[in-house]
């Protein structure tokens, strides 16, 4: 894996989490409902997007 790959990683799996993390947060203090699936859900994307970049294989040629 190159050094960009697994940079983009480790950045899109620590924004997935701090955004999962703030979307609990925010439930526990009672925020709007929208905002709380708004942080999860883009968590989620994230963390999505960093499990194809770790499974993306390029072309050997």
């Amino acid at each position: 894996m190159t050094k960009t790959r697994k940079t983009l990683l480790i950045a899109f799996l620590a924004l997935s989490f701090i955004l999962v993390g703030i979307g609990s947060y925010a439930k526990l203090e009672h925020w709007g409902n929208m905002v709380c699936c708004g942080f999860v859900f883009s968590g989620l994307i994230f963390a999505t997007a960093a499990l194809v970049i770790a499974m993306w294989r390029p072309k050997v040629k």
